[in-house]
């Protein structure tokens, strides 16, 4: 009998390590900062030693007034001195004071469950890795009382450096589904026209917002059959129209009492069902993605000259750039593109763009990204294609996919992405995805550019159409 091949010990990665054996190395230290309980923000670190006197650690930013766990992040069998110089870094911003595990254990567990209870989910990290380096929640960890919220025991956000304006949006939106107007507290970011819908100082349009906040107090305390049956009697006038149109075509009287305060009623219902309908970490994905990836891109006409297809911005001037973001026919467009510069890749994609025959559509595009397999719109139109024949993957969404390495992006170019992710999620019937379109595509930051503005009012119009849609089946 031949002997056994002796096999190599298996090697984890730190993920799995402190997952699988992070309880089992001894308590080195513990650090919170001075005045946690005062602002409800703490700053917690936990490390561990190893046998070999390296240290394992993890810090957690938790929010105790709304949020929970912010923040996370750790590191792995690290040398002592490595921990002091973290600890340092620290120390340059804030006070921390060792303190016994206990503590902090049941300062991370009290944000962790009180956010939870109001609808928010931990770091990702925290879920995947961190938590574990936590010892067990059991009776053996003292229970110290940690309070949690405002101090009239409501919920209170505070917008922090981690929260953008997409993810305030979103985040308002979801204590407002989940506990009602009023019965929440929040202080937000000062000096900026998007915070100022959520402020108390009334302007132009603060009879509507306070409109809206009614509806949305008025129909919280329904059941979802309740809000469901109501918003499909008040849109029952789009039963022939598609979900790119309806509610937001030309022919709404704003001027009508009666017919403003419905479409009032129909937004909040929007939002209350939807809430109600999507799974908001998958929302909170998307959001986050895209909110990471947009900020490597800047929307400008700046950039038009990388749209035509130049390979210079000096050979474009002001006035070419006056004309060509102000002429909507795309026949003239294309003939003073040709005049000035002569063929680029912009005015094939003028060609392509205008051609009626889906064939003969496919065919081209197909024969101009082998002449230019880096131009973004040709990119686009082969997703559209893709979309069609229900090939595209998901991973195909994001900004790189068309725009690579480019620092500057046009408003057309930025619709056309918002545009093929819209027709993507339409065609998978995907009320996380349109959701997370909605709260991503904040008006305050993008309607300034006609093309953006468009696809804004067609995406809140495909955003109740697709609900309708989905209602009536189910």
């Amino acid at each position: 009998m031949s002997k056994k091949q002796k096999q190599s010990p298996q090697i984890l990665s730190p993920e799995n390590y402190i997952r699988q054996r992070a309880r089992n190395i001894p308590i080195f230290r513990c650090f919170v900062n001075e005045g946690w309980e005062e602002e409800g923000l703490a700053h917690v670190t936990i490390a561990r030693k190893h046998v070999n006197g390296n240290i394992t650690y993890c810090s957690y930013l938790v929010d105790l007034k709304c949020l929970g766990i912010k923040d996370t992040l750790y590191e792995f069998n690290v040398p002592e001195y490595a921990f002091d110089e973290y600890k340092g870094k620290l120390e340059t911003g804030l006070d921390m004071l060792e303190c016994e595990y206990n503590l902090v254990h049941n300062i991370i567990h009290a944000g962790w469950e009180y956010a939870e209870d109001i609808g928010f989910e931990p770091h990702k990290d925290f879920l995947s890795t961190t938590q574990y380096m936590l010892e067990e929640d059991s009776d053996e960890i003292p229970l110290i009382d940690i309070h949690c919220g405002g101090e009239n025991g409501k919920p209170l956000f505070v917008q922090g450096p981690f929260e953008d304006e997409t993810m305030v949006r979103m985040i308002m939106h979801r204590l407002e589904k989940q506990l009602g107007a009023g019965n929440y507290d929040y202080i937000l970011g000062l000096d900026d026209s998007f915070y100022d819908s959520y402020g108390d100082e009334e302007d132009e349009d603060g009879d509507i917002r306070d409109e809206e906040d009614d509806f949305l107090d008025e129909y919280s305390g329904n059941s979802y059959e309740e809000n469901a049956a109501i918003f499909l009697e008040l849109t029952q006038h789009l039963e022939n129209t598609g979900p790119e149109e309806g509610i937001f075509e030309s022919d709404r009287d704003d001027e009508d009492p009666y017919e403003e305060e419905d479409f009032r009623r129909i937004g909040a219902l929007t939002d209350l069902l939807y809430g109600d309908l999507t799974d908001f970490k998958e929302v909170n994905r998307w959001v986050t993605k895209w909110s990471k990836e947009a900020r490597d891109y800047t929307i400008t006409n700046d950039a038009y000259w990388q749209m035509l297809g130049l390979q210079n911005e000096n050979d474009i001037t002001y006035e070419d750039l006056s004309y060509l973001t102000k002429e909507n026919d795309e026949a003239k467009l294309g003939e003073y593109i040709r005049g000035r510069w002569g063929e680029l890749p912009y005015t094939l994609f003028l060609e392509i763009h205008s051609l009626d025959d889906e064939e003969e559509r496919r065919v081209r595009i197909a024969g101009a990204l082998k002449q230019y397999p880096d131009y973004a719109l040709f990119k686009s139109e082969e997703k559209v294609i893709k979309i069609l024949d229900k090939k595209l993957k998901k991973t195909e969404l994001s900004f790189k996919s068309l725009f690579g390495e480019r620092a500057e992006i046009t408003p057309y170019e930025y619709m056309n992405l918002q545009m093929e992710r819209l027709h993507y999620f339409m065609s998978t019937s995907d009320l996380a995805g349109i959701e997370a379109l909605y709260l991503f595509n904040d008006p305050e930051i993008y309607a300034e550019y006609e093309q953006v503005a468009l696809f804004l009012s067609i995406l809140y119009a495909t955003r109740i159409s697709m609900l309708r849609i989905f209602l009536l089946k189910s």
